[in-house]
């Protein structure tokens, strides 16, 4: 079986714990030799919080195992991986999709052994749970916008969020009517950009823009809203 190291530590690690890179390498390297797994590498992340899972070394690792050329990863601690549970359990749960095993050495965690097994399956579980109820606190968040009247979506153009709330921006039904001037009379777009200070993009979309149909679409979206 072939297995991939993974070592991490930022300066506040290194300066309250003194768990270096070399040391968990160590760790890593006689693990691998005690349990006859062939070790291919030790990949690094230093000076790097545990707080996001978008670092070089875990990208690294992930590219390895969506190309098949590793089966197991092993870490020293599970706080190697990740500061942040929800991310850990999300991650052990799609490398378990992928046939990966994983290794935490302090953690004493296998998921190829039936307690590590049923310890990912508890982890799984877990993670569901969390996802669950980080949806029922959106759902619940943007329940409580719509009741106060507060504005949810994205901000449709020709408009702006002030005090939560989704109100006509003065300043661009301005540029959208001289834009649409501007063109009747004939001006290039380039022209209209520059006169409008809209970028061209937008001087395409002021000049195509019906304000009848905006001001239609935008009390349909306050009635969505709740805002009435």
């Amino acid at each position: 079986m072939k297995a991939i190291g993974y070592v991490r530590v930022s300066t506040e690690d290194q300066a309250r714990e003194g768990i270096s890179l070399d040391n968990q390498g160590s760790k890593i390297r006689a693990y691998a030799d005690l349990n006859g797994l062939e070790l291919v590498d030790v990949i690094r992340d230093e000076g790097l919080s545990g707080k996001t899972m978008d670092r070089p070394g875990m990208n690294q690792i992930n590219t390895l195992i969506n190309a098949a050329k590793i089966d197991a990863v092993i870490v020293y601690k599970l706080d190697r991986l990740s500061r942040k549970t929800i991310d850990i359990l999300n991650t052990l749960d799609a490398w378990e999709k992928q046939n990966i095993a994983f290794h935490s050495i302090t953690d004493k965690i296998d998921t190829k052994t039936a307690a590590g097994k049923f310890l990912l399956t508890i982890l799984s579980a877990l993670a569901q749970m969390e996802r669950d109820l980080i949806s029922e606190r959106t759902v619940d968040a943007l329940a409580h916008k719509k009741k106060t009247g507060e504005w949810c979506g994205r901000v449709p153009f020709g408009y702006k969020i002030a005090d939560n709330r989704l109100v006509e921006d003065d300043e661009a039904m301005k540029a959208i009517r001289k834009a649409k001037r501007l063109r009747s009379m004939g001006k290039p777009y380039r022209d209209i950009s520059r006169s409008t200070g809209l970028s061209l993009g937008y001087v395409h979309k002021a000049i195509n823009t019906d304000l009848r149909t905006l001001k239609a679409n935008y009390n349909k979206k306050l009635l969505h809203s709740g805002v009435h």
